[in-house]
């Protein structure tokens, strides 16, 4: 089942710029503050797979302490250090006191960080499936100018160490811990984020049941995920996954055709048991459709 919401284009704005001023003003950043919601708590778990130590965020529902009897529905969402907090309220707002989506654990995927000159580095590795040289000098320049540190590294390509991780490592950490169902699983990312959703999707689709992708980076070295989409395709005749997509509408013009292309050829693909949707937000950039696209994408993913 595919279903695609559309809305009238604005005008266009570079993603590559509007990233960059995001980034500019977040610098210089020396410590980040440790300022938790209700009902969370943060584990460092340490990544045999990534040779590394991550700061896992978790969010409880309202009323996970209440009965030990009721497992909930898990949602892992990448680029922690940054929105754990915006996904995790987003959360808590549409299932209480109203529930409009169920109530779910929240798994944040975070990183230790000195500031969010790290985490921008560090997430260029490990949701990236290839590296990108060019793209690596560009922003390893950037970020040492900006954050004023020479010991900056941006490699990218790291994506399929990143998924062993969550696979092998934090999925069973978080299933023996706690208790969330391990038939329900969804997978939320946004940009770099988005791309490592669809990477997933094409590489491990069992790994969850629901996905997100916000405003994904299809454009990556070339428009590489399409080609681990054909590869999926060439050896499967189904999908069995929902997944949903959205862009804003001033976003650059190539962002919102590359959803496009990307959705019509898993329409075109006819596999039954895929759900996708899509939408275009009107009259938002790359930065401001983002706690929109969380919002719908709980309702659309969760299908209320």
């Amino acid at each position: 089942m595919i279903k695609n919401k559309e809305t009238t284009f604005g005008k266009v704005e570079s993603i590559f710029i509007v990233f960059v001023f995001f980034l500019f003003n977040t610098f210089p950043i020396q410590s980040q503050s440790k300022s938790l919601l209700f009902r969370t708590e943060t584990k460092i778990l340490h990544s045999n797979i990534l040779s590394e130590d991550l700061e896992i965020y978790i969010s409880f529902p309202v009323d996970y302490f209440q009965n030990d009897s009721i497992s909930y529905p898990v949602l892992y969402c990448t680029d922690a250090n940054r929105n754990f907090n915006l996904i995790s309220n987003i959360v808590n707002i549409l299932s209480f006191p109203e529930k409009e989506i169920p109530r779910i654990l929240v798994v944040g995927i975070g990183y230790k960080i000195k500031g969010l000159e790290d985490w921008a580095a560090l997430r260029r590795r490990d949701l990236t499936p290839t590296r990108y040289p060019e793209d690596d000098k560009k922003w390893e320049t950037y970020l040492v100018r900006a954050s004023g540190r020479n010991n900056i590294v941006s490699k990218s390509g790291g994506a399929r160490s990143f998924l062993e991780f969550i696979s092998a490592e934090l999925i069973p950490y978080i299933e023996s811990n706690y208790r969330v169902k391990q038939d329900d699983r969804a997978l939320m990312g946004y940009s770099h984020g988005g791309l490592f959703t669809l990477f997933t999707v094409f590489s491990r689709p069992e790994t969850f049941q629901r996905y997100y992708a916000g405003s994904p980076s299809i454009w990556w070295d070339n428009k590489v995920i399409l080609e681990y989409e054909k590869k999926y395709n060439d050896s499967h005749k189904d999908l069995s996954v929902t997944l949903f997509m959205s862009v804003g509408s001033l976003e650059d013009l190539s962002s919102i055709g590359n959803m496009y292309k990307l959705a019509g050829r898993l329409e075109s693909r006819g596999y039954p048991k895929l759900k996708l949707e899509t939408h275009i937000f009107e009259g938002e950039t790359h930065s401001s459709c983002y706690a929109g696209g969380i919002s719908r994408a709980l309702k659309v993913l969760y299908n209320k």
